[in-house]
C-alpha cells in the first residue's frame, strides 16, 4: 500500500474511523488557519503568526510535514516555531503585537466614544491580551 502525502513513514495500525476523520479535520483547520494567515500577509488589519500558529498546531497533529514546510517560511516560520515549541516571543513581535492591539483599543475608543460600556467590553479583551503577551517569555 502507498503511503499517505501527510505520513511520516512510521508504520501504525490501520487508524479507527473517527481518528481518520479527527486527523482530516485538524487537517482542514490547518489548511483554513493558513489561508487566513496568508491574506493577512497583504491585509494589515488581518493578523498573520496566530493563524499560523494554530495552522502548525493543527498540523502537527494531522500533518507533521505541512508543519515543517511552515516552519521553514522565511522570517514568521521562525516565530511560530519558537511559539509551538516553547511558548516564546520574541521582543520585535512583542512590540508589533501591543502596538497593533493598542491601535485597536485606541481605534475602539474613538468610534465607540459615546457608549463605555461597549467601549469597556471590546476593550477588556485586548486589554487581556496585551497583559498575556507582554508576561510571554521572550526568545
Amino acid at each position: 500500500m502507498r503511503p499517505q502525502a501527510c505520513d511520516d513513514g512510521v508504520a501504525t495500525t490501520a487508524p479507527s474511523l473517527l481518528h481518520s476523520i479527527g486527523r482530516q479535520g485538524l487537517f482542514l483547520l490547518g489548511a483554513v488557519s493558513f489561508a487566513i494567515g496568508t491574506v493577512g500577509l497583504v491585509l494589515p488589519v488581518l493578523p498573520t503568526t496566530i493563524f499560523w500558529i494554530i495552522a502548525a498546531w493543527a498540523w502537527s497533529k494531522s500533518c507533521p510535514r505541512l508543519q515543517n514546510k511552515l516552519y521553514a517560511v522565511p522570517v514568521a516560520g521562525t516565530h511560530v516555531q519558537a511559539w509551538i515549541e516553547d511558548g516564546t516571543i520574541s521582543r520585535r513581535g512583542k512590540h508589533f503585537a501591543l502596538g497593533g492591539l493598542t491601535l485597536g483599543l485606541v481605534s475602539c475608543a474613538w468610534a465607540l466614544a459615546a457608549s463605555p460600556l461597549i467601549l469597556a467590553l471590546a476593550g477588556l479583551p485586548q486589554i487581556l491580551a496585551g497583559i498575556y503577551i507582554a508576561t510571554r517569555p521572550e526568545a
